[in-house]
């Protein structure tokens, strides 16, 4: 689909269409490929089926987004020109609400179209296989049967495992009395380009400072070399122990972006996002692979 715009636009705004063609989002997504990491594993079979590339080019400038239902909400990532992508987002279909990855310089963009009821800045590590140090203990796999002893760990409802994820992803734990005490995992792989984004690193409160999240991590991101050259993950910049823990195993610095949960900006989204911060109603995410049928 090509959008088209009146004669009086023409001039002055970018020229937006859909893209389908996986090598040339690739040669968009490789120019930052570490920040790019999550958008490159939806070149895969299971997330392509649900996602929707769109691009902008204004002279040299261009910006990228990618709308996918491989969350619920809907996810969206977007890359390039601060000025051409706020063109872009005004020119296509976007979700009512969404989980946003987005570089720090797009905000002023994103907030024009969301209301955002979070944003987090965090740093993204990436480790090569070169480098990559890993830690002597060893964690087990895990697999769908054990999803609810996984979600024991999860401290907020919002944010949950599903059988699906775990079973087509790559997860590690360990276990300590007897129970299931840390968890570290993904399921955004992408094994065609050798890139893969280690997240739902999770630890039972009660034995945190011990690092088993280190361990797990570590069995994941072993794994994840046997058939990619790069792992990347994020962390809260001031979070200098997890930071040290994670230079610990080989990884490093590479840049900065930010997650935000937004919703469309109206009147009525606008309603609601305030009583869910009034009354702290969080959105329930489901990770998935499969379109809705």
């Amino acid at each position: 689909m090509k959008l088209e715009f009146s004669d009086s636009l023409k001039s002055s705004w970018p020229g937006v269409r859909r893209l389908s063609d996986r090598s040339e989002i690739l040669s968009y997504l490789e120019r930052e490929r570490s920040y790019c990491a999550a958008a490159i594993a939806h070149l895969e079979p299971d997330f392509w089926r649900v996602s929707k590339w769109f691009v902008a080019i204004h002279h040299e400038n261009f910006a990228l987004c990618l709308i996918s239902r491989s969350m619920s909400p809907s996810y969206i990532l977007t890359l390039g020109n601060e000025a051409t992508l706020n063109c872009l987002l005004d020119s296509i279909p976007l979700p009512g609400e969404a989980f946003i990855t987005c570089q720090p310089r797009h905000l002023d963009a994103i907030e024009k179209h969301y209301e955002l009821e979070w944003r987090c800045l965090m740093k993204r590590m990436i480790a090569v296989r070169e480098t990559f140090s890993p830690m002597r203990e060893e964690a087990i796999r895990l697999r769908a049967a054990q999803v609810k002893k996984s979600n024991r760990l999860c401290e907020s409802p919002s944010k949950v495992f599903f059988p699906r994820q775990m079973g087509k992803g790559v997860f590690y734990g360990t276990y300590r009395d007897g129970r299931l005490v840390a968890v570290a995992g993904t399921h955004l792989i992408s094994p065609t380009y050798g890139i893969a984004y280690l997240e739902n690193v999770l630890t039972h409160p009660a034995y945190r400072n011990q690092g088993l999240a280190a361990i797990c991590a570590s069995a994941v991101v072993a794994d994840l070399f046997d058939y990619c050259t790069e792992v990347v993950l994020n962390v809260e910049p001031q979070d200098l122990p997890t930071v040290k823990a994670y230079a610990g195993l080989g990884f490093r610095d590479d840049c900065l972006l930010v997650e935000a949960m937004g919703r469309r900006q109206s009147f009525v989204g606008a309603i609601i996002t305030n009583l869910r911060k009034q009354f702290r109603w969080n959105p329930t995410y489901e990770e998935r692979t499969e379109p809705n049928v």
